[in-house]
């Protein structure tokens, strides 16, 4: 050792022969200041000397001391791996600079932690900057809501698109996954649609606003679900009704008019609404019916927008469908707030993302699954006209 620390060095031997307690954590920051000096007072074999040292001596101090040391050591890139593995498997206000921000602390290490440790330890984990897709998937098996919603939240893990996925069914049921899930830069377009039939209505126009659907996906793939509508077998029948009769008639001589369907609606002809509007989209009447009558208007937006209904057709079809019912039967006007938003929205819709939603929709077999599902929650609520 060079003569500018054998004085230092004396003091650390006269208190590693006093085990009182003050001398012991005297002892241990003494070290810890040796240690962490900027200037390369210590070789390699000295420091690897020192650290073994504090790591035996560090469950003798108290947490306080324990704490100072992780903050220091935290944001050293030469802190001991073993001592710091120490420090990450103490209790949590000691563990949570390292866990939050050392370098020093390998996959290993903190896969390790993922599997012993508590939900305190997994939660700052959860917002370390340098996660990869293996640890977040360890984070989502052992994690439980708050650790999961903790790593969706974090913009700097990368989550696989596998994962994303399984996130993406879980917001079905825990609503607190879904704005943190689409607000992350990451989530893949055909996920952020899929999560349209389970939001709110504020999160369904940002879902439309901000995912973009891939036009050249959609012109490889359009041929081939015209051909799937035709032979689905849930697809909008006619002649079962005299509503579905006239409609096919209006089809085949070009009638089926954006007029006529908005006076059937005025007139509370509902069947012949939704069989036209069937018609016209492409989509099975039992989805329309659906679209019609959901809390959120969204869907019947884009739907109105993909067959270039003009704003006042669209306020009339949201108007006439939304006339809800209190408790006593009394009728409920429509909040003007919600009037407000919705129109907002169908403002800024163009007719060309509506029809790329749209096309979407009938090209991802999951969508009818979802509607299916969305349909029969709201089956015995319905308020029908």
């Amino acid at each position: 050792m060079v003569n500018g620390i054998e004085g230092e060095l004396d003091q650390l031997m006269v208190l590693s022969r006093d085990s009182s307690k003050s001398a012991r954590r005297r002892l241990f920051e003494n070290m810890s200041g040796l240690f962490l000096a900027e200037d390369e007072r210590l070789n390699e074999q000295e420091r690897a000397h020192i650290s073994d040292i504090m790591t035996k001596l560090v469950n003798e101090v108290e947490t306080a001391v324990r704490q100072n040391l992780s903050e220091k050591l935290a944001a050293s890139g030469k802190a001991p791996h073993e001592l710091v593995k120490l420090l990450a498997n103490d209790k949590i206000e000691v563990a949570r600079p390292i866990l939050f921000k050392s370098r020093v602390l390998l996959e290993p290490d903190l896969m390790e932690i993922i599997s012993n440790r508590g939900k305190e330890h997994l939660l700052v984990i959860a917002e370390r900057d340098d996660l990869n897709t293996h640890l977040s998937d360890m984070l989502i098996e052992y994690g439980d809501e708050d650790v999961i919603e903790e790593l969706i939240k974090n913009g700097d893990a990368s989550i696989s698109k596998e994962a994303m996925a399984f996130l993406v069914e879980e917001s079905k049921r825990i609503d607190r996954f879904q704005e943190p899930l689409l607000s992350r830069q990451d989530m893949p377009t055909d996920l952020a649609h899929k999560m349209f039939w389970w939001v709110s209505a504020a999160l369904r126009r940002h879902i439309v606003d901000n995912y973009n659907i891939d036009p050249y996906f959609l012109d490889q793939q359009i041929a081939d679900a015209t051909n799937d509508y035709k032979d689905d077998n849930n697809a909008a029948s006619f002649g079962e009704t005299h509503a579905d009769r006239l409609v096919a008639q209006l089809a085949q001589r070009n009638e089926l008019t954006e007029k006529f369907l908005i006076q059937a609606l005025k007139s509370r002809q509902i069947r012949l609404f939704v069989a036209g509007v069937s018609v016209l989209a492409g989509i099975n009447a039992q989805k329309i019916n659906t679209f019609l009558h959901e809390k959120n208007a969204e869907a019947m937006a884009i739907t109105c927008k993909a067959m270039d209904f003009d704003r006042a057709s669209f306020s009339a079809v949201f108007l006439l469908t939304r006339r809800g019912q209190g408790e006593n039967g009394e009728k409920l006007a429509t909040n003007p707030a919600e009037i407000e938003a919705v129109m907002g929205f169908y403002d800024r819709l163009s007719s060309q993302k509506a029809k790329s939603v749209l096309a979407h929709w009938k090209l991802d077999t999951g969508y009818m699954d979802a509607v299916e599902q969305l349909d029969n929650s709201l089956e015995e609520q319905r308020v029908f006209l």
